[in-house]
């Protein structure tokens, strides 16, 4: 699944860079050293943080359309050089940032009827992988 959200690349006054906001994603800031960084850690700052929402099963915050959405800081913020700063839309593809981010895995301890256990074995399945199968099935995951 693509997803892309409205930031704000506000450019740094006293140094090299940029701070990038979303304004519909609370707390959800990063920066980068220049235009590219500040892209490529944009992407990964979403995927982080919509990550939650998908663990927890509920929906991601729908994005604003980016004509509504404001470059010029407050004015009492003089961090930023208005001049500089930009907006644009930050899109990533949250399939493989999942994929990518969840190689590791987990023990766990479960319990099936014998008969099931021993109907496995003697056909060499891989129960971990079925309940890993099963699991993204019940989850709709891809």
């Amino acid at each position: 699944m693509f997803v892309s959200y409205p930031a704000v690349f506000y450019k740094k006054s006293n140094e090299e860079g940029y701070t990038v906001l979303f304004p519909d994603l609370k707390d959800c800031v990063t920066s980068g050293k220049n235009v590219n960084e500040a892209f490529l850690m944009a992407s990964d700052a979403l995927c982080t943080y919509l990550y939650y929402f998908f663990i927890q099963g509920k929906k991601f915050p729908i994005a604003s359309d980016i004509c509504h959405v404001s470059v010029k800081p407050s004015a009492e913020d003089r961090d930023y050089n208005y001049e500089g700063s930009f907006k644009s839309l930050v899109g990533a593809n949250f399939d493989e940032y999942l994929k990518k981010s969840e190689s590791k895995v987990v023990r766990k301890s479960l319990t099936i009827p014998s008969y099931l256990n021993e109907m496995g074995k003697s056909m060499n399945v891989n129960f971990s992988q079925i309940l890993t199968d099963a699991l993204k099935n019940e989850f709709d995951i891809d």
